[in-house]
């Protein structure tokens, strides 16, 4: 089966010195990204064939108790359709997970109109994942002492949608909490990717211009990982910030993506030398 590798360097700004940090303080972390998992307790429909779905989630879950990652994140669009049910039972499947896990929000997640509201789903991702501190859509945690993962709800709150929405109080979120850990690398989650892997005026964020002046009034934002598009997709910024976007799980070949931070104990001191290795790898 085919293997994608990508290989990421940023800031190397004095090679020799930064590899000498590094000899001596150097740390990693592993981390495994899955999206678009569209569980649903019916076994197949029309659109969507079910049965490869739960059995890919089935094996990303003995992927993950096999190489012990630190931690895993769920890009969104964990459930096909908004309900109660549907929640549960995607969450009673991911608690075979032998390590943290955290869920992002996504558009068939949750939706007012003819679903789960975000305070319904927010209070039942909680009760079953304890991992999660709060009961919110938007939130953030720590995976190491110098980096900080931000998990924002990038979602409608209305009316079911495609589009990538951000209210203000997720932006002045973003924004406070990028502010108070400038001390530290941030990775952020969300479900509708701010850089498309490919043109979809129908898929796209709707306040792009909004959410571009709050990161760009930062400059310690590591990496954005998304998914919503099924499209494999990393570019790396004129700020050198790289957009991954991650393949659905429950389509052929049913691939999550493992990432592995190496940087020095203290990597926010110029020099810096933080690496990232990223890798598709299959479920099933």
């Amino acid at each position: 089966m085919k293997k994608v590798t990508y290989i990421f360097n940023i800031a190397l700004v004095t090679v020799l010195m930064a590899c000498t940090a590094a000899s001596t303080y150097a740390k990693t972390i592993n981390f495994a990204i899955a999206s678009d998992v569209h569980y649903s307790s019916i076994t197949e429909t029309e659109n969507r064939k079910f049965t490869n779905g739960a059995k890919a989630l089935n094996g990303l879950i003995d992927r993950i108790n096999e190489n012990k990652y630190d931690y895993v994140v769920f890009l969104g669009d964990n459930i096909d359709k908004s309900n109660k049910k549907n929640l549960v039972a995607f969450l009673n499947t991911v608690k075979k997970i032998k390590t943290p896990y955290y869920l992002v929000p996504g558009n068939h997640d949750t939706h007012k109109i003819s679903g789960l509201t975000k305070e319904e789903y927010a209070k039942i991702v909680h009760e079953y994942n304890k991992t999660q501190k709060k009961e919110a859509t938007s939130y953030y945690f720590y995976p190491s002492a110098d980096i900080i993962a931000i998990v924002l709800d990038n979602v409608s709150s209305g009316m079911p949608s495609t589009h990538g929405m951000y209210n203000d109080k997720t932006l002045k979120f973003l924004d406070e909490t990028l502010s108070k850990n400038k001390n530290k690398k941030a990775i952020i989650f969300q479900h509708v990717p701010f850089v498309e892997p490919y043109e979809s005026p129908s898929h796209n964020i709707l306040e792009k211009d909004e959410f571009n002046a709050v990161i760009r009034r930062h400059d310690n934002i590591l990496a954005i990982c998304s998914g919503h598009y099924h499209r494999e997709f990393v570019k790396r910024d004129d700020r050198g910030i790289y957009h991954i976007s991650a393949p659905a799980l429950y389509e052929a070949p049913y691939y999550y993506y493992e990432l592995q931070i190496k940087y020095d104990k203290k990597p926010f001191l110029k020099p810096q030398n933080v690496k990232i290795d990223g890798t598709a790898k299959p479920a099933i």
